[in-house]
């Protein structure tokens, strides 16, 4: 069986920044874009007890942060959401050492019983509210790792966790409306030994495909010696 490869979808602009720090930037809770995210059913008539799970909600996001790929970069939505309409770059990421949860999308919020020991708690909003998305955001298809705020390298109020062993960059996916330097990006794909897979509309359904002519030519350009010049 072949590596698996997770996919992080950013800007242009973001994700190479990333590449040339060697580093990826962590999402924290509360600038996710699903408000529901970590939030489990919460119908109670008691004040004290609704205020017992944003406690544990808080404690976490104090903690730790999160980072979300998706198992393949053909779905457009995925594209059009959160790599600039197709403008910006999907990074391939082969990780280990990381428990990687795969999320269920639902329809109904989920029930959870608090306990009176925090860390369990705190485990029982991670391993289990983690894993669960509302039904219509399956297209993204998404898995997600937490990662500690605390080996993570602050920069400009956001926290980044490094390239490595188990961190690693496989693939570097441009959008079909890629607009940036792709002389740049070979640079910064042979630094990292990466894949460059220049991507386009497929021909008859609703999804991206490699750009075979497009790979053809950066191949060409890869044995260049003019191949590292910034264009």
């Amino acid at each position: 069986m072949g590596e698996q490869i997770f996919y992080h979808f950013l800007s242009s602009r973001n994700a190479i920044h990333d590449l040339e720090r060697k580093m990826i930037r962590v999402s924290l809770l509360d600038t996710l874009n699903d408000p529901f995210e970590l939030s489990p059913w919460l119908r109670y008539r008691d004040i004290k007890v609704r205020k017992c799970f944003h406690d544990v909600r808080k404690a976490i996001s104090k903690k730790n942060g999160i980072l979300c790929f998706s198992k393949s970069w053909s779905e457009p939505l995925l594209w059009g959401h959160y790599a600039d309409k197709h403008k910006g770059i999907a990074i391939g990421f082969e990780i280990s050492n990381y428990e990687i949860l795969e999320v269920n999308y639902v329809n109904e919020r989920v029930k959870l019983e608090l306990t009176g020991d925090r860390e369990k708690n705190e485990r029982l909003f991670r391993d289990t509210l983690a894993r669960v998305k509302y039904q219509k955001w399956n297209y993204e298809n998404e898995y997600r790792i937490w990662v500690r705020l605390e080996n993570c390298t602050k920069i400009d109020g956001h926290y980044f966790i490094e390239f490595g062993d188990t961190l690693k960059v496989k693939e570097i996916v441009l959008g079909c409306k890629y607009d940036n330097s792709e002389k740049y990006i070979l640079k910064l794909s042979k630094d990292l030994g990466a894949k460059v897979i220049p991507s386009r509309m497929a021909w008859g359904e609703y999804k991206m495909n490699p750009d075979g002519r497009k790979i053809n030519n950066f191949q060409k350009m890869q044995t260049s010696p003019n191949c590292n010049i910034i264009a």
